[in-house]
């Protein structure tokens, strides 16, 4: 059987999927690990089905990442979405992440992500963020990770306040190399005005990771937990290392 390059197998995917509609987010469980010679390509899709008569929701995104050293990475983001006028892009963002912790000293990992956004039209406000997130792996198979991050708006649209988020995830290796678990999204406002439980978005959904080719991919759902969240959300991750 032919072997297909993993560059043409992204390709094809981000082909099929860019002919939906609209914004989704796109946004993981982020680890805090660095590797000393990272030089990578990301791509991300996620989907929302309309609620109520709204057109479905379909964003995509590219990263390329590249290590400093085995402790500092930086990475620029493009996020685009579909509409019925056609693709529109959205925002850029550059990060920098420094890891703090690595398990075989402190017996877990944690890092710093430094952000900055630049959004695209009036109906998104640019913003800086910074994030944290740490790693413990409880036994060989199972791995707990969790992100809190803040920021602040600005330009076009922005709220008052600090933004508030958190995240986690529980995952369990398999025998086969496949890892399975268990995720949360937090998304609790602004310090200005937080809000009630369904006034924020929460979410929840399964996620599951593996290897095609020579492809780390991530797929995962979510199911909205609150009034304010999307009540299904898709999610397709896809990394090649160069």
């Amino acid at each position: 059987m032919t072997r297909c390059s993993p560059v043409v197998v992204m390709a094809a995917l981000v082909l099929t999927l860019t002919s939906q509609h609209a914004l989704a987010n796109t946004s993981s469980v982020f680890s805090p690990d660095v590797s000393e010679r990272d030089r990578s390509w990301e791509y991300r899709s996620s989907f929302e089905p309309g609620e109520d008569r709204d057109p479905d929701t379909f964003a995509h995104r590219l990263h390329y990442q590249h290590s400093l050293n085995d402790q500092t990475r930086w990475r620029l983001i493009a996020q685009q979405s579909d509409k019925e006028s056609g693709l529109e892009f959205r925002y850029a963002r550059l990060e920098l992440q420094h890891q703090l912790h690595e398990d075989e000293a402190a017996g877990f990992d944690s890092a710093l992500r430094f952000e900055l956004q630049l959004a695209e039209g009036d109906d998104l406000p640019s913003r800086v963020r910074v994030a944290w997130t740490g790693k413990v792996d409880v036994t060989p198979n199972w791995q707990l990770r969790s992100n809190v991050l803040t920021g602040k708006q600005f330009d076009s649209g922005a709220e008052a306040g600090l933004l508030l988020e958190t995240r986690w995830q529980a995952s369990y290796k398999l025998n086969n190399g496949v890892r399975v678990g268990l995720e949360m999204f937090n998304d609790l406002n602004t310090t200005a005005d937080v809000g009630s439980f369904d006034e924020q978005e929460h979410t929840l959904g399964p996620i599951v990771k593996f290897s095609l080719f020579d492809v780390k991919a991530e797929a995962s759902y979510h199911a909205g937990l609150s009034d304010s969240a999307s009540d299904h959300t898709f999610r397709l991750h896809l990394k090649y290392r160069i």
